[in-house]
């Protein structure tokens, strides 16, 4: 920056006159600052709600699932075979037996689809977040008679810790002389289990193995092999399942949680961008306020340009200083967009007055993700936008002719 580029961006922002304190100086950095908050909020609302969803899912569930294929159940010598086998891989952090059976929770007449998972809550390695998910009560079971419920089915049933709850399985009805009976038996409730995920919260019934065992048609059998993988290679979950799955000749099904959720957020990802290029378009119509700014700005500056270009300013130096003080003020602008955005956004995430629906979009609560990256990205973007749209006006600073404007002085 040379002396003269000095000296006129510190008399426009120092000046007795305020230049940028006009109306239509200050309606275009408006504009910029509500159209960057907009995109600020959006975006770090859509990467909040696929790192929730993301956490969430993780979290209620495993990374790689081992099942026997078709129909059938997995007995105890394949479940003891399983177990040594990939319980000493390098990828594997828990490995785990399961038994999982449709059901209904029943209390004073209201009916809810249920799913008892029946695990080993002793063992100090789990392969979910059991544990770190029961927000009221005690994961312990210690009696057959003990479950943890879902936080959200427990209050469409209208029941906390210490009631008592009905668990029917219709799958293992018996027939008697009056007709098909369910399989049913009253547990007390010791916990609530709250992933953040309403699908889960809504419908899972966790017991020990010998509780749920009592709604399995075969006591010896276990519904599937639940693995955790270590962190560095949760994303590889796909390929270490196909890999498994080969190396056992197909005998077993092994699948992961990109398979059953791969697509969910591949179109999260592609929805987030989208949205993030639509409402980029905002910052795009706030720039052509910039442009008719600009161009104010020259024909109002028509006679110092003209004293200027006499005393051997070229058009390049001009349109510097034009575009040097839109890009002072639209800086500003964009920082401030985006701090506002980010109060507002973290507004949101606090809140309780306003929720989602659960049933819907899975999670209830506002969740909002702010990085660095996310923040050049926007930052980066609408300077762009803006430094494009400034430069259309300029064209009007070198077709200005020094004789012209002398005349018309």
């Amino acid at each position: 920056m040379n002396k003269i580029e000095f000296f006129f961006f510190k008399n426009y922002l120092f000046s007795e006159k305020k230049e940028w304190l006009r109306f239509d100086s200050l309606f275009s950095i408006i504009g910029v600052i509500l159209s960057v908050a907009t995109l600020t909020i959006a975006h770090s609302i859509f990467g909040g709600y696929e790192t929730a969803l993301k956490d969430s899912i993780l979290g209620a569930n495993s990374h790689i699932y081992i099942f026997q294929p078709g129909a059938a159940n997995l007995n105890q010598e394949q479940v003891n075979d399983l177990i040594q086998d990939f319980g000493g891989k390098k990828e594997v952090e828990a490995i785990a037996p399961v038994i999982q059976i449709p059901a209904m929770a029943v209390n004073e007449g209201r009916i809810k689809g249920a799913l008892i998972k029946g695990i080993n809550w002793k063992a100090e390695a789990q392969p979910t977040k059991y544990r770190q998910y029961i927000r009221q009560g005690t994961w312990e079971m210690p009696d057959n008679k003990d479950v943890v419920m879902g936080k959200k089915l427990a209050d469409e049933l209208n029941l906390t810790i210490g009631d008592l709850v009905k668990i029917v399985s219709p799958l293992h009805s018996k027939f008697t002389p009056l007709g098909y009976k369910s399989k049913s038996k009253k547990f007390k409730i010791v916990g609530l289990y709250e992933s953040g995920m309403y699908e889960y919260d809504s419908k899972f019934v966790f017991m020990n193995m010998q509780s749920a065992r009592g709604f399995s048609p075969v006591s010896s059998e276990y519904s599937l092999i639940e693995i955790k993988l270590k962190s560095e290679f949760i994303n590889k979950a796909d390929y270490l399942a196909y890999k498994w799955e080969m190396l056992n000749d197909g005998f077993y099904q092994i699948s992961s949680w990109i398979e059953f959720n791969g697509n969910l957020f591949m179109t999260l990802s592609f929805q987030k961008w989208i949205l993030f290029i639509i409402i980029s378009f905002l910052i795009l119509l706030a720039s052509f306020n910039i442009v008719s700014a600009v161009s104010t700005s020259i024909i109002e500056k028509k006679k110092e340009i003209g004293i200027l270009k006499a005393f051997g300013a070229s058009s390049f130096l001009l349109s510097k200083i034009f575009v040097g003080k839109t890009m002072i003020l639209s800086s500003i602008g964009v920082l401030l967009g985006q701090l506002i955005g980010y109060i507002i956004a973290y507004f949101l995430s606090v809140q309780n007055f306003f929720l989602l629906k659960g049933d819907v979009y899975f999670l209830e609560k506002i969740n909002v993700k702010f990085s660095f990256q996310d923040f050049t990205i926007i930052f980066i973007i609408s300077i762009l936008m803006i430094f494009v749209a400034s430069l259309v006006p300029l064209k009007r600073v070198s077709s200005l002719q020094i004789t012209d404007i002398l005349r018309g002085m």
